[in-house]
């Protein structure tokens, strides 16, 4: 193009020049030529700017850069605006996690970086003393360390941690303070970041989340527990905004527009209560102190609603620990509560009395003797001593054996029972069975092997694996006359964007046993409290710490509550069982008050240094509960957000993995019900699109090979209904009401087509 223009700028002068010499022209006729020239000239080099120009704005791109995302560039902007992550509230609206922002300190040393006026906006070389005293005045930093990046051959600098993690409350005191000293060319950038207030607060539970790349953009992401669990509730989605600028590349006023609007994340609120959850903390430092335990782990549970009211564990963290909390011997990061499985020990003997009252197995004033060999095994009691006898009488009653925690009544009791009978109450209870309360990594536990002595064993607690969730759902049956109720961690989802909100209600999940049989336990664990004899949490010398006399160990407001103790042998990861003294897992489950609970609190502590006794576990029971006791009217108001009852879309889950439809389902508040044991969904009660309220109960039909009845407590008629269609049975009705009481086909009992299911209903 260049040569081009040359050839055709200088060609006509050339050749004007040897014609004028050839014909001897006068010098008005070679202007007239030379005018001539020009004038063509001029029309070619228009027409060859006009093509360009239309090529330009018809192709818009010049090599490889497109003209009009250039010009934009000179006077738009295009930035992504963060979502805001959901905060995380305790029940009553005390922010527990919440996003804040850190600030990282720079200097500018590049000379050319000034303002409109021509003033400087980096350090000058003269004022690096001044600004290395101030730094290190303000934030510590090492002088060797500012002198050395100052001087690097960098335009812009930091200064490593201690110039990293800064507060909003320090970055704005730290620029006064260079405003008032005339320091300029220092800054800040700002770091997104998750804030948890209360420090030492169900930190397991709770989990943290970081921030993490995304696509370019940072944002803050679940690391573990709630957070990591609740991840997709909490994250919003980024909006996008334009703005022009000044010739400074200032936004002007006025001119921001919307692309893509920003979707902040819902807040969770959970059922934590800060005020009950603060002195669980403070109990269970000082339990650890005490007994010197390798963990230790404690819930209190609404028994009325199955709410998670505190939860803690120990070794455990804070926001500010976390990078060392590995060093503490004996920590994980697991979630005692609901991650880690163990064999619980005598605490389990509450489902196999609850079992063998229910079916009438147990005669609970017969007496029996406590000798007992199954196979080649030797069933003791706690209190045998090396000579093979016993400190207590060796003949007693069954009911004087549950207060004794006598692991031979126990399984006499079993063996009467037999071991399908036995194993219909622990698929009742749902042991072996995720909570799916929608946290992650949950631990399913274990139902003992099928031989007879590890059947028997089952029933004090050893060759079964648990979690305290599980427990915890368990003994909501016995607390609630019968009536089992799904363990809740959260109380409420509130929607920002739409300012609706998900409120959780009590959710009935089965009815294992009777009134009377939940009662006739409940009986039996106040005389393990208040049984001088054989009451394993009688206390014959009290306890001086919290005045009690010799008497129950258990007592809230003056009244003893209902107990179960246990102590449960650690496997051993060479095979067997731990053996040394205290090599043992002691737990003790209470229930205030003993005749109609509104609490359940269980407590554990895995081989304690110290020689152990039940005080330690009393000592954080005792004044939780009693605390727990005066603030239950309390409790049962929920934050006020100013929403209104929102709806939940369902999505089509057929083919999906059922256990994480479940506990996605659980996250939206919904009631899921999965039907089998089958890894895929394959029919749903809720049909795709449709709109439902929280608390909608859904039924899931998994790939399961065989039907296996569920327990239908609860369900309406319109849900009975669906399951008949699914197994092709039939149903008859007794009764009138909207809520099954009970079903002729036992749960977990197989079911063929054509078979006639009778259900009484009832209110």
């Amino acid at each position: 193009m260049i040569k081009f223009l040359k050839k055709l700028i200088f060609f006509p002068f050339r050749k004007v020049s040897r014609n004028a010499r050839k014909t001897n022209w006068s010098t008005e006729r070679n202007r007239k030529r030379v005018g001539k020239s020009l004038f063509f000239l001029a029309i070619a080099l228009f027409t060859v700017f006009i093509f360009r120009f239309v090529w330009l704005i018809t192709v818009n791109h010049v090599g490889g850069t497109n003209l009009t995302t250039m010009a934009k560039s000179n006077y738009q902007s295009t930035v992504t605006v963060q979502a805001k992550r959901g905060t995380i509230y305790d029940r009553t609206g005390a922010a527990i996690a919440v996003d804040s922002s850190t600030y990282t300190i720079y200097a500018v040393i590049d000379k050319t970086q000034v303002d409109s006026n021509g003033n400087p906006l980096y350090i000058d070389k003269k004022d690096f003393t001044k600004v290395e005293d101030f730094l290190n005045s303000k934030l510590g930093i090492d002088r060797d360390l500012i002198k050395k990046q100052l001087n690097s051959k960098l335009k812009q600098v930091q200064f490593g941690p201690k110039g990293s993690d800064i507060s909003l409350e320090k970055m704005k005191e730290i620029q006064k303070a260079a405003e008032n000293e005339k320091i300029v060319g220092l800054g800040f950038t700002a770091n997104i970041s998750r804030s948890y207030p209360f420090g030492n607060f169900a930190s397991q539970f709770i989990g943290i989340a970081r921030p993490k790349d995304e696509n370019g953009t940072q944002a803050l992401k679940g690391d573990m527990g709630l957070e990591k669990a609740f991840n997709n509730v909490l994250s919003g989605e980024n909006g996008k905004e334009t703005y022009q600028k000044d010739i400074y590349g200032r936004p002007i006023p006025g001119t921001t527009k919307v692309i893509e609007p920003v979707k902040n994340g819902q807040d969770v609120y959970t059922t934590l209560d800060a005020q009950l959850q603060r002195n669980l903390e403070g109990y269970m430092d000082k339990a650890a102190t005490d007994t010197g335990a390798q963990q230790l782990s404690g819930t209190l549970v609404d028994a009325h609603t199955g709410e998670i009211l505190a939860t803690s564990q120990r070794p455990t963290y804070t926001a500010t620990t976390i990078n060392d909390a590995e060093k503490q011997k004996y920590f994980t990061w697991n979630s005692l509560l609901s991650q880690s499985a163990f064999e619980p020990g005598s605490t389990f003997k509450t489902f196999l009395m609850a079992g063998a009252l229910d079916s009438g197995k147990v005669n609970l004033n017969e007496t029996y003797q406590r000798k007992l060999q199954v196979y080649d095994t030797t069933i003791n009691d706690w209190d045998v001593t090396e000579n093979k006898s016993y400190t207590l009488p060796e003949t007693v009653t069954y009911a004087q054996g549950f207060a004794l925690s006598s692991n031979i009544g126990m399984s006499k009791i079993e063996m009467n029972m037999g071991d399908a009978l036995w194993g219909s109450y622990l698929n009742k209870f749902k042991f072996g069975l995720k909570v799916r309360a929608g946290l992650d990594g949950e631990n399913p536990g274990a139902l003992p092997s099928s031989n007879a002595v590890s059947q028997i064993q089952s029933s004090f607690g050893q060759g079964v694996a648990v979690t305290p969730l599980q427990l915890i759902r368990g003994w909501t049956a016995i607390a609630g006359n019968g009536t089992m109720l799904e363990p809740h961690i959260v109380s409420k989802v509130v929607d920002p964007n739409t300012k609706t909100s998900l409120t959780s209600k009590a959710e009935v999940v089965g009815h294992p046993v009777s009134n009377d049989a939940a009662s006739g336990v409940r009986d039996l664990m106040l005389t393990v409290n208040t049984d001088p004899v054989y009451g394993t949490s009688y206390s014959t010398s009290g306890d001086s710490e919290q005045n009690l006399a010799a008497g129950p160990l258990f007592m809230v407001n003056g009244e003893p509550a209902a107990v179960k103790t246990g102590t449960a042998q650690i496997a051993s990861t060479t095979g067997g069982y731990m053996t040394g003294s205290q090599d043992y897992l002691y737990s003790a489950v209470v229930m205030y008050p003993a005749k109609n609970p509104d609490f359940i609190f269980y407590m554990n502590v895995k081989i304690p240094t110290e020689s152990w006794t039940l005080k330690y576990i009393a000592r954080v029971a005792n004044p939780l509960l009693t605390s727990a006791e005066a603030m239950k009217n309390d409790l049962s108001v929920s934050a006020d957000t100013d929403t209104k009852a929102g709806k939940v879309t369902i999505e089509n889950y057929k083919g999906k993995d059922s256990g994480d439809t479940a506990d996605s389902l659980r996250r939206t508040v919904l009631s899921p019900v999965i039907i089998g044991t089958g890894a895929k969904v394959t029919a749903q009660s809720i049909a795709e699109g449709e709109k439902v309220s929280a608390n909608s109960r859904i039924l899931l039909l998994t790939n399961d090979k065989d039907q296996v009845m569920p327990d239908m407590y609860d369900w309406s008629k319109k849900e009975v209904e669906q399951l008949a269609n699914w197994f092709g049975i039939k149903v008859t009705y007794e009764g009138a009401g909207n809520k099954v009481l009970t079903q002729s086909i036992e749960t977990s009992t197989n079911v063929k087509k054509g078979q006639t299911l009778t259900v009484k209903m009832g209110n």
